[in-house]
């Protein structure tokens, strides 16, 4: 009985982030430009003005950058919708609306559960679009958190308070921060904009709860499905049913998604686990193998993992994953995933870490020159000395010595001593 109300309780939560995800907003990546923001203040100002609405700006502009990411229409429509909304809101003096822009940071937090110290965070520089009925501007914060915004559910008391709520998704899609609030006698919307945040920012992807659109997959990739399923079969417990259910799964998952390569995506994580053969039978850490990017890089979450895979599967697959804070996925700066990973003392997570990097490496020639020594460097200066630090045994030293010799390859001669240290 307990099992069952575990698994109905598990079951409901699902379905309740599925609604929330559906209820988010969300970017389109190639949308996120540069914004020059005076410009769009005085373009919305006179479109209100066109539509012979009284309404006054009184601006402050005291913010030393003035150029941030996002897509420019959206962020036009924040501006309009709030100083029109404000200057015919019940608190505004003969339409009257003070707009202040200042300097402030956001700070996002990572909870790393197997640390006892405060949880790691990251800070980005930002900006305050603060719109008020008061003539005078408001006291702005030199930071602001964010939080767990998927929770956060928002109702307006009236339809006039609706461009609250369009607001709330605007920014919240833009990672950043948003605080309303409303007396009798005034009105403030203060909305925190990252200047540079499109790693916080909600993109669009493919909805991989959809089981039934189209997939990408190939001749090869087929052929590489077949020969998974014998080698997993022969080498660990898991079954045949059980390895084919997880390919196609993930298989749906990345949908039409594919590599710098061209191939399918979903090649990769199979790769991946075939890898992790070489060092383990353990059926959870092959599985996490297959699933260890599906968190990342789709919309399927760690419940649903935990539901159809157990509580072990989804920890491994939380635990190579770049992406989650508090439920929210954000993609963290290098040296705060190296801070996790070196503070990890699970070898199943050591292993999915290493042969997922293997893979990469090994097929690195598809990506540019740039990306290929940026990516050499960071596996010498860190993976490699990672994968030694856990190698008792040496079983990972066949992959740490390919390591090596790609990144020799790969890197400028200078630099050649990382790769021995």
């Amino acid at each position: 009985m307990s099992l069952t109300r575990s698994g109905l309780y598990k079951f409901s939560n699902l379905l309740l982030q599925r609604i929330k995800e559906e209820r988010r907003f969300h970017l389109n990546a190639n949308d996120i430009k540069p914004v020059v923001i005076d410009p769009v203040i005085f373009k919305v100002r006179g479109d209100i003005h066109g539509l012979d609405e009284p309404m006054q700006l009184l601006l402050y502009n005291q913010a030393t950058q003035q150029t941030l990411q996002a897509d420019p229409e959206l962020f036009e429509r924040l501006l309009a919708i709030n100083l029109l909304a404000i200057s015919k809101s019940e608190q505004a003096l003969d339409a009257t609306v003070t707009l202040t822009i200042v300097d402030t940071t956001l700070k996002y937090y990572y909870q790393d559960v197997n640390q006892e110290k405060d949880s790691l965070s990251e800070k980005l520089d930002a900006l305050a679009f603060c719109m008020s009925t008061s003539a005078h501007p408001e006291h702005i914060l030199s930071t602001y958190q964010v939080d767990d915004m998927p929770t956060t559910v928002f109702l307006p008391k009236t339809a006039s308070k609706l461009y609250q709520v369009e607001s709330r998704h605007i920014v919240q899609a833009h990672g950043g921060y948003v605080e309303i609030t409303e007396t009798e006698e005034k009105l403030v919307c203060l909305y925190i904009l990252p200047i540079a945040g499109k790693r916080f920012m909600r993109l669009k992807t493919y909805d991989p709860v959809d089981l039934d659109r189209e997939v990408a997959e190939t001749p090869e990739s087929l052929a590489q499905e077949k020969e998974l399923v014998l080698l997993v079969t022969k080498k660990t417990s898991l079954t045949k049913e059980e390895v084919e259910k997880t390919i196609a799964f993930i298989k749906k998952a990345h949908g039409l998604t594919r590599r710098k390569s061209g191939e399918p995506y979903y090649t990769h994580p199979m790769a991946v686990a075939k890898i992790l053969l070489e060092v383990t039978k353990d059926p959870e850490v092959i599985l996490a193998g297959l699933l260890h990017d599906i968190v990342e890089d789709t919309l399927v979450t760690l419940e649903q993992i935990e539901l159809l895979y157990g509580k072990q599967v989804a920890y491994l697959v939380d635990m190579v994953t770049h992406y989650n804070t508090h439920g929210y996925r954000f993609l963290f700066a290098q040296y705060i995933i190296e801070d996790m990973l070196s503070n990890c003392k699970d070898i199943r997570v050591v292993y999915i870490k290493l042969a997922d990097r293997l893979h990469n490496m090994r097929t690195i020639g598809f990506r540019n020159k740039e990306d290929q020594e940026r990516i050499a460097r960071e596996t010498a200066c860190f993976h490699i000395r990672w994968g030694a630090k856990y190698n008792e045994n040496n079983e990972l030293s066949p992959w740490i010595s390919e390591l090596k010799s790609i990144c020799r390859q790969r890197i400028q001669p200078g630099l050649l001593p990382l790769i021995e240290q």
